[in-house]
């Protein structure tokens, strides 16, 4: 009897450790997307809260500019001086609105808040005219489109108050406030 040729071992090819690559090659890829996923919603969750700190920091700078404003500061004749800006005239854009009104010294007034990881914190006070201060009486007859009101109070200013904040992650935030001083 002459031995066999063929052996069990000499059969095989190999396709065992084809299939194992292109499963581990599967596997990989699919373990990548994750990772890609997981780090996007990082990045989103981090920008969230970048930009929470950088609207409470906002609301801190209104409280702020609103105090500052209670005061009734000097109203210049025209432009913005110090952060306190005259009336825009009828149809204009505000002075804070100019490109680079934030970045250029002048115009706007600058809060303590500027530290640690807030860049810019400043603001604006806009005079935006007088009108009835306290509470009011108001009557109509049969036309109630017309009602006369009379004020129980003086004159009151009125302001729009604008703060912006930037932080030095990147995260800005602008805010703005109508507030009446009496």
């Amino acid at each position: 009897m002459k031995p066999s040729i063929h052996s069990p071992r000499g059969k095989q090819r190999g396709i065992t450790l084809v299939v194992v690559l292109l499963l581990l090659v599967i596997v990989t890829l699919l373990g990548l997307a994750a990772m890609r996923g997981t780090v996007m919603q990082e990045r989103m969750s981090g920008n969230a809260a970048a930009r929470s700190i950088a609207f409470q920091a906002a609301e801190a700078l209104l409280r702020e500019a609103e105090f500052w404003a209670s005061g009734k500061p000097t109203v210049p004749s025209s432009g913005c001086s110090g952060g306190i800006c005259a009336m825009p005239v009828a149809g204009a854009a505000s002075a804070w609105e100019a490109d680079g009104f934030w970045t250029t010294a002048g115009g706007y007034r600058v809060s303590a808040l500027e530290a640690d990881n807030i860049e810019a914190a400043r603001y604006v006070v806009e005079f935006m005219g007088q009108g009835i201060a306290g509470p009011s009486e108001c009557t109509s007859d049969i036309d109630l489109s017309a009602p006369t009101c009379t004020s129980t109070g003086g004159g009151a200013n009125n302001y729009r108050i604008t703060a912006f904040v930037r932080m030095d992650n990147g995260a800005q935030v602008m805010l703005q406030s109508a507030y009446q001083v009496p």
